[in-house]
């Protein structure tokens, strides 16, 4: 199993409020007794985009076995607007931090989990709103792999639940 958080932690977050954030990612071992931490990676969140007053990572997907995800970050400011990133990430030459107490200052040394922009949802020229939930859909009819985007509306008239559907294309 995989989690990280939106954000970085407390001890890890920089003082002074520079960019990026810098989030764990952490690597469990789930079986019949108490979950087991197996590792422990940076993942560093993009910089704040400009007009933007929040930016996170709000989604993770496992891709395959190997160590292949797609991660989505959401920015919002009320000048910025919504802004939503999609992401290929590869943990296999992360280093491993679990036992790093803290990761302010310096990480120089320390190799992040690797990630390449996919998709910059702004560029499409659609609604955006409060994406957070993402997932690997149904194989489409010619066999490629769909990933559905959905948005909260958080119960609030001035938003939208929006659904959306994506095809990833094959590096092969």
């Amino acid at each position: 199993m995989f989690a990280a958080t939106e954000s970085s932690l407390e001890q890890d977050r920089q003082p002074d409020g520079t960019q990026p954030d810098r989030v764990r990612w952490l690597h469990y071992l789930v079986g019949d007794d108490l979950p087991v931490l197996l590792s422990e990676h940076l993942y560093l969140v993009e910089p704040l985009p400009e007009g933007a007053e929040e930016n996170g990572l709000v989604e993770v997907v496992l891709l395959d076995s190997a160590g292949h995800f797609l991660s989505m970050e959401r920015s919002f400011g009320l000048q910025a607007g919504v802004g939503i990133r999609l992401f290929q990430l590869a943990s296999g030459s992360a280093t491993d931090i679990s036992t790093i107490e803290t990761l302010q200052g310096d990480v120089n040394g320390i190799e992040p989990i690797r990630k390449e922009l996919v998709l910059d949802l702004t560029t499409l020229e659609i609604p955006l709103d409060n994406f957070e939930g993402m997932t690997l859909g149904p194989r489409l009819s010619d066999g490629s792999q769909s990933v559905v985007l959905i948005s909260d509306d958080n119960f609030n008239p001035l938003q939208q639940t929006l659904v959306l559907l994506f095809r990833l294309r094959s590096n092969g």
